[in-house]
């Protein structure tokens, strides 16, 4: 069994409704088939987090690989560049990094800490950590994700109070002079849709009253228009539980995404909303990521697996009639060689 970490979610609660007419003398229906994925159909490569360390698994040869080291939320560009978070002490979460697709050439793209002018004079009133000459910097870099014509970069930014980004937000920087472009105060999950407009998630609703220092949190799956500006909710008032992990369809149609726990897709309208996995009461799914042909959607499944909890990467069918159960026996489960599951990670991950 391979094991890692727990996948950290945002808990929903959810209540399940049921409704039945059968009478005394009628018997029961039998509960449709839902035919089984077809494994063979699943192409292409996994990029994925792994523990602290990032690793990738082909579907042909189902070699699952340590990619690289100290590093986490991968995004891999259609030409095969891996952008992700560095993981290693001094500047973990605060440099985004780009490798090839061998890992043998490396790039920082994206750098908060004070080495970057840009955030420099924001941080000096902080504290110096001790030996490193680098500033405390209390804000985090996430989700970094590269635009369709390669000019921006955009980041889920976990801000801090007197910092160069205070409030929490998706910030959209010029790929190739680090600039910051504009940023989109409360929203995360940044994504690009094929023509260039910026796909985006509001946050879960706070019970809280208080709108002095943190306002209040807004709901929601937005879209910006082609010039990253006039963001509007594209949903259908999914406010409690709100969604989040908002990823479009290769073809820029449809955006799955996850609503109590599970994964859900729905047109760019907000219309023909369908469920794509099964409730369960173990089940928490993450990161919806779509096959390169649009015919799947993988997704993160927290649940018991073997009498453990742990994480493991299962793939429905986009189209399927009914939600699947993402139980120990069904046929979602990528396997290696040895017949482990794709399991121990977290965080955005790529198919290409």
């Amino acid at each position: 069994m391979k094991l890692g970490y727990s996948l950290p979610s945002l808990l929903v609660v959810g209540c399940l409704f049921f409704s039945g007419n059968a009478s005394a003398q009628s018997k029961p229906k039998p509960a449709p088939k839902v035919p089984a994925p077809a494994t063979t159909a699943w192409k292409g490569r996994l990029v994925y987090g792994h523990a602290a360390d990032i690793n990738t698994f082909t579907f042909a040869s189902k070699a699952d690989q340590l990619f690289l080291q100290k590093a986490k939320q991968p995004y891999t560009t259609p030409e095969g560049e891996v952008y992700y978070v560095n993981d290693a002490f001094p500047k973990a979460n605060v440099l985004i990094k780009k490798s090839n697709s061998t890992a043998t050439q490396f790039r920082t793209v994206l750098d908060m800490s004070s080495d970057n002018p840009d955030y420099k004079q924001a941080l000096e009133e902080y504290s110096v950590i001790r030996g490193t000459g680098i500033s405390a910097v209390l804000s985090s870099l996430h989700d970094p994700r590269v635009s369709p014509d390669g000019r921006f970069l955009s980041v889920t930014v976990i801000g801090y109070p007197g910092q160069a980004f205070p409030n929490n937000c998706v910030a959209v920087f010029e790929r190739a002079t680090g600039k910051l472009v504009t940023r989109f105060e409360h929203r995360y999950y940044g994504t690009w849709l094929p023509d260039g407009r910026l796909l985006m998630c509001g946050a879960h609703k706070s019970g809280s009253t208080d709108t002095g220092f943190y306002p209040p949190k807004e709901p929601g799956i937005f879209l910006t228009d082609a010039a990253l500006a006039n963001s509007q909710r594209i949903d259908q008032g999914l406010d409690e539980p709100a969604p989040y992990h908002a990823m479009p369809s290769p073809d820029g149609k449809r955006v799955a995404f996850v609503l109590n726990n599970h994964v859900w897709v729905m047109n760019l309208d907000g219309s023909a909303l369908k469920q794509l996995t099964a409730v369960a009461n173990d089940n928490i799914e993450t990161y919806p990521t779509w096959s390169p042909d649009g015919k799947y959607v993988a997704c993160w499944a927290y649940k018991s697996f073997e009498r453990s909890y742990y994480t493991a990467i299962a793939v429905v069918p986009a189209a399927t009639p009914q939600p699947v159960s993402l139980t120990d026996a069904a046929p979602v489960w990528p396997r290696d060689t040895k017949n482990y599951r794709i399991s121990g990670g977290g965080g955005q991950f790529s198919w290409r």
